[in-house]
């Protein structure tokens, strides 16, 4: 009998999108490892026979002002992996087949050190760069500091590429970050979405313990893991206060923290959502904002929207465009590169800028009063993901990828 193969995931945050393709492996037969930062020692396994271990590394206490912060934390945190993967050689004698690392913060800096045999593939998310290399044209001028920032972060990067057997990147927008000379090397995956789990429920009703709203009720929602403007936060709610002076038919819903995941941070008692909330004149009572929600709530909401807006700057694609769209959401996009690579406006959303308030309000205001053009969107919406995402299909092409990687090819 062939011995399974061993994979290890490594990610500064566990699970995060590995999530779903580490399960698919485990219930498929993969010896399955995750390692992520955390307090450390830490060692537990899940029903799936999933084991999880923990690595110390220091809390991510960034400042916009600390251009050395990049490598300073990556050091670290490739020192606390490198103790754990030495650890797992020398007392376990644990050697895995494949490694799996979100690359950035050091994590997967010494896997080829440590194990020389293991194939090992990086998955890049983002490349921090002002430069549109495709032009050979800078975007935005720079401080001399952020300048030197990106440079900084984009080292651990850019150092993946000369131990990896693969590089990885889940977006074709992503990928067009890197210079021309790093994106040679990079293969489009995709992520891959269970659209088993991420499927329509047209009876689907907001009837929670924490919201109750009225069965055929217009609703809009936005859904985020922080509120903040490279997400188009901050448009979005200047739209809902237009559409509210215009019709009292329809409720809000943002379901996301009132914390910033990516943009500069504000202060501990600040919040964009509490910005918008002083600065705009909103029917409260209609408005309703809730902290993330476990995923069959939030997958709940998707399936009750009738119109869903995601906004984004030029930036990492959330993994929430895609789950909307294989839920039959109706989602309202901002016209920027990541998300026209997925939506074709009016065949499987709409795209809108995101900068223009009354046209964001104007085409909520259409999808409220054309529910039948609206039926087709949302099916081509789902089709369209279906096809090229659905994740059993995407699972099984990358479980073929790496059998053969492993096997030499």
């Amino acid at each position: 009998m062939t011995a399974p193969l061993r994979i290890l995931f490594l990610h500064r945050n566990q699970p995060a999108q590995f999530e779903f393709f580490a399960r698919w492996l485990a219930q498929n037969g993969w010896q399955v490892t995750f390692a992520h930062v955390g307090p450390a020692p830490s060692d537990t396994t899940d029903a799936d026979g999933i084991r999880t271990l923990r690595f110390p590394a220091p809390p991510d206490e960034r400042r916009a002002d600390d251009y050395r912060y990049a490598l300073d934390y990556a050091a670290q945190t490739a020192l606390g992996a490198t103790q754990l993967f030495t650890q797992l050689r020398e007392l376990e004698g644990y050697h895995p087949d494949l490694v799996l690392a979100h690359v950035g913060w050091g994590i997967g800096l010494t896997v080829r050190q440590i194990w020389p045999a293991t194939r090992y593939i990086a998955y890049h998310e983002w490349y921090y760069t002002d430069v549109d290399w495709d032009r050979s044209k800078r975007e935005r001028p720079m401080t001399p500091e952020a300048l030197l920032t990106n440079r900084l972060r984009n080292l651990p990067i850019s150092a993946e590429f000369d131990s990896a057997d693969r590089n990885w990147c889940p977006t074709g927008f992503q990928a067009s970050r890197f210079p021309p000379a790093l994106r040679a090397r990079l293969e489009i995956v995709p992520d891959g979405v269970d659209c088993g789990f991420h499927r329509p429920d047209p009876e689907a009703r907001i009837d929670f313990d924490w919201l109750r709203l009225p069965g055929r009720t217009k609703l809009l929602t936005y859904a985020t893991r922080g509120l903040e403007p490279l997400r188009g936060f901050p448009q979005f709610m200047r739209a809902v206060a237009l559409l509210q002076k215009r019709r009292a038919d329809f409720e809000t819903l943002v379901v996301a923290q009132d914390s910033v995941s990516y943009g500069p941070r504000l202060a501990e008692d600040d919040g964009w959502g509490k910005r918008a909330l002083k600065a705009l004149d909103l029917d409260r009572g209609r408005l309703h904002m809730h902290g993330l929600k476990p995923r069959a709530e939030y997958l709940r909401v998707l399936q009750a929207s009738s119109a869903h807006v995601y906004f984004t700057e030029p930036f990492v694609t959330s993994w929430s465009l895609l789950e909307a769209m294989a839920a039959g959401c109706l989602v309202i996009g901002s016209h920027t590169a990541p998300v026209r690579e997925v939506i074709e406006d009016m065949q499987t959303g709409i795209l809108v800028d995101m900068d223009e308030s009354d046209e964001v309000a104007e085409m909520i205001d259409w999808v409220f009063e054309h529910p039948a053009e609206v039926a087709a969107i949302r099916a081509n919406a789902r089709a369209h993901v279906l096809e090229r995402f659905e994740a059993g299909k995407v699972f099984a092409r990358k479980a073929a990828y790496l059998r053969a990687l492993v096997a030499g090819g």
